[in-house]
């Protein structure tokens, strides 16, 4: 290109004005990075969900392995330990809870308006988020039913 080429093209673009510039009145933004709740997610909730397989594994298919006996014996063993007996309620009732609240924040953007007294929720669709948070809810859902805590 010669220089009088772009000297022509330079000044045939618009320069912006700061006037015309569009002031946007609310500002949506998430209370929780997607990424960050995701990948924290996939670390809180390994444990959970494997004793949650097995125990699936265990009383509804009947399988029996020598992994799942290990896996039963150990949470056994803590179940019966005094002072360890609260870790139980923390790894498989706190730390589901704990992913859930936090993709819940992730995927929900909040507004409150003032003049209406109003607070909306939008939800953004971030598909992993989204998994997460029903994996977790159904890892609670799965250890409060009765009997399930009990590795005896």
């Amino acid at each position: 290109m010669k220089n009088e080429d772009v000297e022509s093209l330079l000044n045939r673009i618009q320069i912006p004005e700061p006037e015309n510039i569009i002031q946007h009145s609310d500002l949506k933004i998430p209370l929780l990075s997607y990424k960050k709740s995701s990948k924290a997610g996939l670390w809180l909730l390994p444990v959970p969900l494997t004793v949650a397989v097995i125990v699936v594994l265990k009383t509804v298919f009947g399988l029996q392995s020598d992994y799942i006996k290990r896996v039963r014996e150990f949470f056994a063993a803590i179940d019966k330990n005094d002072v360890l007996t609260f870790l139980i309620p923390i790894i498989f009732v706190l730390l589901p809870l704990i992913v859930m609240v936090m993709n819940l924040l992730a995927f929900c953007h909040f507004q409150r308006n003032k003049k209406t007294k109003e607070l909306v929720v939008t939800v953004k669709y971030r598909i992993f988020n989204i998994v997460l948070f029903f994996i977790s809810f159904a890892i609670l859902l799965f250890f409060l039913t009765p009997d399930n805590l009990s590795f005896r």
